[in-house]
């Protein structure tokens, strides 16, 4: 019953728009088409089905076409090319004149709506479960009824605020994009990983590491990011969990730039890309982030598309040298991200994706070296946002941690490794406010 009402109201919309029954049937079968194919395509590279929030994409899509056609098969490409084209121009010449086709379409998309709307969302999904949800309701129908309950969701209340002194003279939090371990990626035995040394003397003296438990898979890096930010698990967040961005500067409160901020922690955003993207631009100046540093320009190239993972340590090292207040600097880096060259089989990218995780690793042990050698309490926490995609070669699977380490400086004189110590990002968020304030 909802894909014979999403189908009504896509009908009706065109009908009441061209006036055309024939253009109307033709356009609703590709809307159906366009967003099924759409779908099947985002769960192969991500292992997601289409959702409500997905619709923010079509502004990314524009800014940065290269984030999302590599996954676009060719024949595909050519097809959206063909539609874009040819639907203004059947829509400009086939459309009637002729008033009452409008009427009716019009009829057809009202009543298709508030049938819609009548349908009870929190009966029909109560809670968050897709695969169950997608089965049952429907491609079209899951998204509209998730995307009512999303609309329908509560802010969350305001936490208490910290009590005490910054514990640390300055905090480095570094949101590495797509970095995993290559030992976990469960890639072909034959192939030489590369020694990630940074990784290893990370976990050697760090005071707590482990598999960070993400749920996104090769994307929604901003899943993670809200997680460490805002401290709240996405079970907690209901509808909202699938980008809780959307709804972040309702939560303010919670994110740690204010949290710390509230003790006398001052605090950076670096991020050295597009800080469009997520909104970060407006809504990091809300979450306590009093100065939004983007590095750069950087002149693209094949081997280094975007500002590179050791130059963005060396210009954190060089902003923590004029700290004179306790500080927290929080990095998001951009090289792991893809597309990443390469052929069909995924081997070449894969390469390509091993080149640049080594420079990630270099980026960690140059931090740890240097707030080695500073004389000041220092809080390094270095974790990747979520597994890379490589088609062919890592897929989505029920596996998707990745590292992080918590480390604290003037290091300790111990000598044996701590155990591994999961957490999800939320944790995480609770294990750095939780030793960042002393009584």
């Amino acid at each position: 019953m909802l894909d014979i009402l999403c189908s009504l109201i896509a009908y009706g919309g065109w009908l009441a728009a061209t006036g055309s029954v024939p253009i109307a049937l033709l356009m609703t079968c590709v809307l159906m088409t366009v967003t099924a194919v759409a779908s099947n395509i985002k769960f192969r590279v991500l292992g997601e089905p289409l959702l409500f929030s997905d619709v923010v994409v079509a502004r990314s899509f524009l800014q940065h076409p290269k984030f999302y056609l590599f996954s676009i098969p060719l024949a595909g490409r050519i097809a959206l090319l063909v539609l874009v084209i040819a639907a203004p121009f059947l829509l400009w010449t086939c459309s009637s004149t002729a008033v009452l086709p409008h009427l009716i379409g019009m009829g057809m998309l009202l009543s298709g709506g508030l049938s819609i709307w009548l349908c009870p969302a929190q009966k029909l999904a109560p809670t968050p479960d897709l695969t169950h949800d997608v089965g049952t309701l429907g491609l079209p129908g899951s998204i509209i009824m998730y995307w009512r309950q999303w609309r329908g969701s509560i802010d969350l209340p305001s936490p208490a605020a910290l009590q005490g002194k910054p514990a640390y003279d300055m905090i480095v939090i570094v949101q590495c994009e797509s970095f995993a371990d290559p030992t976990r990626l469960d890639l072909p035995p034959d192939l030489p990983l590369p020694a990630m040394p940074g990784l290893k003397r990370a976990y050697d003296i760090a005071f707590q590491w482990g598999p960070l438990c993400v749920s996104g898979f090769g994307a929604y890096t901003m899943r993670s990011e809200y997680g460490v930010i805002f401290g709240q698990e996405e079970t907690d967040l209901g509808f909202r969990r699938y980008d809780p961005f959307l709804t972040a500067g309702r939560e303010r409160d919670h994110a740690i730039g204010n949290q710390l901020g509230t003790i006398g922690y001052e605090s950076t955003f670096i991020h050295p890309h597009d800080l469009r993207f997520y909104n970060r631009a407006t809504l990091m100046p809300t979450m306590g982030f009093s100065r939004l540093v983007n590095p750069g320009p950087h002149a693209s190239t094949p081997d280094m598309p975007y500002f590179g993972n050791v130059a963005l340590g060396q210009t954190i090292t060089g902003m923590m040298q004029s700290v004179t207040t306790p500080s927290l600097f929080y990095a998001v880096t951009m090289e792991n991200h893809g597309p990443w060259p390469g052929g069909a089989d995924g081997q070449s990218a894969l390469h390509h994706y091993l080149r640049h995780v080594q420079n990630s690793d270099r980026m960690l042990l140059d931090l740890i070296e240097d707030m080695s050698a500073r004389n000041a309490r220092a809080l390094l926490v270095f974790f990747g946002d979520h597994r890379p995609s490589i088609p062919g070669v890592v897929v989505p699977s029920g596996i998707r941690d990745v590292p992080y380490v918590a480390i604290s400086f003037p290091l300790d004189d111990r000598t044996t490794r701590q155990a591994p110590v999961p957490l999800t990002p939320a944790q995480l968020n609770h294990l750095i406010t939780g030793i960042s304030v002393q009584p």
